[in-house]
């Protein structure tokens, strides 16, 4: 459903506390946002772009948000039989405090269910027992955490601990979490387990996600949130445009204000930076004369990148063609490369295939 105007000025009022402000400047200047967080970062999934942030590298504490990177675990290194397991309930995963599934010592789950349980729950006792299934004990688990993060370059975040209880080796930034939820959302079964508003599991759990965003906004689709009184409130939300497809990303760090914030951080993003598309796979690019003969070239992915409307005014591509005029090319070749750059530097590109037109009767 679309939004109309309406719509978003109404979410901005009630996020009121939300401060808006305009940046005078240059024909590229635009609505510049901020948060009550003490620290944001919001980021386009599929390029990566850094939309808008402050204090992004601040190291904080993350509380359940760190559950993020243990949903996720759990989801790459289980095969769907893996899933079925059927796990039973340990003293030391009972013995966690705060938000909890509330299982006892000796309760059956299957490892599904579980992360269900401390993704929508945010179970600190199926967090643990996720954690000493998949690699033993926690602290071979949190050792697979810290790895992850690490190839994911996170490089301000260090995890003690599965589920984000208070620890002070246990902490990350905005930016580090907008990595970590922009790659956990590309992956088809945890996307599917944090967009899940309720849950009767096959094992007989009733399971109700903490996520309120999810029902206050049709376009939330995902992902965890948290609270600690070191951390105070944290967030990782996404957002999906209905029309677009595009994903945004957004993360906030001690915001008592989170859920207006991110909605209104998001009708920003969307209106901002939409996405441009320069070329769709299949796409005609160019035409190569080679020998005598004429050369269909299109494009074979599709590339496109978040910008505002004075950015892509700036947008220009360069392709790479072979100097040959002698070279031989068979369909389905790779014969060059177009690049698309804003400001000097590389936005986006895609190779460039040989690809025979049928002619129309």
């Amino acid at each position: 459903m679309k939004n109309n105007a309406g719509k978003k000025l109404l979410r901005r009022l009630l996020a009121g506390v939300l401060a808006v402000c305009l940046t005078l400047g240059g024909a590229g200047s635009a609505f510049a946002i901020s948060t009550n967080a003490v620290a944001t970062c919001v980021m386009d999934v599929d390029s990566g772009r850094v939309l808008y942030s402050h204090n992004a590298n601040k190291k904080r504490p993350i509380a359940s948000i760190t559950k993020i990177m243990t949903g996720l675990l759990a989801c790459e290194l289980s095969s769907e039989e893996d899933l079925e397991q059927v796990l039973t309930c340990s003293e030391t995963a009972n013995a966690e405090k705060g938000s909890s599934l509330y299982m006892e010592v000796g309760d059956k789950i299957t490892l599904l269910s579980c992360i269900y349980g401390a993704m929508l729950r945010s179970g600190n006792d199926a967090a643990m027992l996720l954690a000493e299934t998949i690699a033993g004990d926690e602290e071979s688990f949190v050792a697979l955490m810290n790895e992850k993060a690490q190839e994911l370059g996170m490089e301000n975040t260090l995890y003690g601990n599965p589920n984000g209880l208070e620890d002070e080796g246990n902490y990350s930034t905005a930016y580090d979490m907008c990595l970590l939820g922009c790659y956990a959302m590309q992956n088809e079964l945890f996307a599917e387990i944090v967009g899940t508003t309720y849950i009767e599991t096959k094992d007989g759990w009733k399971i109700e996600n903490h996520n309120q965003l999810l029902s206050m906004d049709s376009r939330c689709i995902g992902i965890k949130t948290g609270y600690t009184s070191a951390a105070g409130r944290t967030l990782v939300s996404c957002f999906e445009d209905p029309d677009t497809g595009q994903r945004i990303v957004c993360c906030t760090l001690a915001d008592s204000y989170d859920y207006q914030d991110h909605i209104a951080v998001y009708d920003w993003a969307f209106e901002t930076y939409p996405t441009h598309t320069f070329c769709e796979a299949g796409d005609v690019v160019t035409t190569l004369t080679a020998g005598g003969t004429d050369y269909t070239l299109t494009a074979a992915d599709t590339v496109s990148y978040p910008l505002t409307d004075a950015e892509a005014q700036k947008v220009y591509a360069r392709m790479r063609l072979p100097q040959n005029s002698d070279v031989t090319i068979k369909e389905g070749d790779v014969v060059g490369r177009i690049v698309y750059y804003l400001d000097g530097e590389r936005i986006g590109s895609t190779d460039l295939v040989y690809t025979p037109q049928t002619q129309e009767e």
